[in-house]
């Protein structure tokens, strides 16, 4: 009895250690298994936040690509550019997902280099991630290219009805329903008054530069299309319109829908958000799928230019075509070899309905230069001659539409009118106009060339109106 008792003892103490030599095996195995899952987490995250980090890096070669060429586009010198991208130490904010920082510098006379990091940062990882480019940057220097002259400018108002090829410039723009500027608009005004668009207002042409830009604060709504960026000194406001293009806003940016629609008819805005402000969106009705930058630069102040002094060109003579007598019903305005002529000098014109009106460009490389130190009143039809094998007031060459098939010969005639310029209704115009008082119109006028005011364009606000611009040659060489 006594061995079996001894022998059970033995196998009860061996089980006793096989169950503490079990037990440690387990704790062995269960500690590794604990230790490759927490590496593998580990990794995982740090993976992730490289991901992140790299993202953030490519976001801010895109963000500097954006400023240097917003900067391009208003003929700003490099060196703003490189001082802008380098505001605030170069550091923004991407919303829920880090920061990146940008280094920028000159490289050349057209080139800047463009070193940005990627910071990403989450619980216990951190990862940061550097990638370098370099942007091309060149502008243009002569005055006819100043996107305040491209097109119509005017120092203190515009009605805009119709359809424009070419942008507007005025202190205060008055966007009727419909209106198309195939351009860009700038809004010069510094005043708490925001520009204001709507009515299913087109600005700009879908692949093109153009872009709206405002000193002060944007409201964009009422089915409004924007195709191109949008600048603004103060706050962005996008409801019931849509952006082709970024917003770059010097206040907060807000995306709403329009509060009368319960379905649809919210902001659609196709591209990234640089505000230096804030950014609002609702949940719900609006369409933005870009990337909102914070703490951007406020963008600069939009292109702006000082029509020069009126030129004093003294005459006593008065034009005036009309039904008089025999010829007196057709006047011809021949071009001139030299661009600087000022033969055509007047006190006033004026034009009776039923005459007509010819600028003969036939002969290669000439202008025609008109100066009126007084009022312009125009009711003639208008023909432009551009081939000897045509005579002036032959039907090809009427001015019927912005279509005119010699439409750049506009560069060749110049208009400087001291006093007010009104065209009646139909009666179409070609070359610039360049006038010391209000222009205005009868309605459905065609014109090809350009209008400058510091007075107020359209102010009897006539619809129908078509215009396409053509640069002058005597702008680009005699004006600063």
């Amino acid at each position: 009895m006594m061995r079996r008792n001894n022998k059970t003892n033995r196998e009860s103490g061996f089980s006793i250690i096989y169950l503490i030599i079990s037990i440690v095996i387990v704790s062995i195995i269960g500690a590794a298994i604990a230790k490759i899952s927490a590496s593998s987490i580990m990794s995982e995250l740090q993976l992730t936040q490289l991901n992140d980090a790299r993202f953030l890096a490519e976001s801010g070669i895109e963000y500097a690509k954006g400023i240097a060429a917003y900067y391009k586009n208003q003929s700003k010198p490099i060196a703003e550019a490189v001082a802008a991208l380098n505001e605030n130490s170069g550091v923004v904010t991407v919303a829920n997902a880090g920061k990146f920082a940008i280094v920028a510098t000159q490289s050349g006379t057209t080139s800047i280099l463009v070193t940005s990091t990627g910071y990403a940062q989450t619980g216990m990882a951190k990862h940061q991630l550097p990638l370098t480019t370099i942007i091309t940057y060149s502008t243009a220097s002569d005055a006819s290219t100043s996107d305040a002259l491209k097109g119509i400018y005017s120092g203190t108002s515009a009605n805009i009805s119709g359809n424009f090829t070419g942008n507007f410039a005025t202190a205060a723009p008055i966007l009727n329903g419909g209106a198309t500027i195939n351009g860009s608009l700038i809004y010069l005004s510094s005043s708490p008054t925001c520009l204001s668009i709507s009515g299913s207002v087109t600005v700009g042409v879908v692949g093109g530069n153009d872009y709206v830009c405002s000193d002060s604060c944007i409201n964009i709504s009422g089915g409004t299309t924007i195709n191109g960026n949008v600048y603004a000194q103060g706050d962005v406001n996008v409801i019931n319109g849509t952006v082709n293009g970024n917003i770059y806003a010097g206040g907060n940016v807000t995306l709403a829908k329009n509060s009368n629609n319960t379905w649809g008819g919210g902001a659609t805005v196709n591209g990234d958000i640089y505000t230096h402000g804030t950014f609002s969106q609702p949940p719900y009705y609006t369409s933005f799928k870009g990337t909102v930058y914070y703490n951007s630069p406020v963008p600069d102040k939009c292109t702006s230019y000082t029509l020069p002094e009126h030129e004093n060109v003294s005459s006593s003579t008065a034009l005036s075509v009309n039904w008089s007598g025999p010829g007196s019903n057709q006047y011809i305005f021949s071009g001139k070899d030299d661009i600087s002529d000022h033969s055509y000098a007047f006190s006033s014109i004026n034009s009776s309905g039923g005459t007509k009106i010819c600028f003969d460009l036939s002969k290669p490389n000439t202008y025609i230069n008109i100066f009126d130190s007084g009022d312009m009143n125009i009711r003639s039809t208008l023909y432009v001659r551009t081939s000897t094998t045509t005579n002036c007031f032959d039907s090809v060459n009427q001015i019927n539409s912005i279509n005119f098939a010699q439409y750049t010969a506009a560069s060749r005639v110049y208009m400087d009118i001291r006093g007010k310029v009104y065209f009646a209704g139909g009666s179409n115009w070609f070359g610039t106009v360049y006038a010391g008082d209000d222009i205005s119109f009868g309605g459905g006028e065609a014109s090809i060339g350009a209008f400058y005011t510091n007075k107020a364009f359209n102010p009897t606000n006539a619809g129908g109106l078509t215009s396409r611009f053509v640069a002058s040659d005597y702008v680009n060489k005699y004006w600063p």
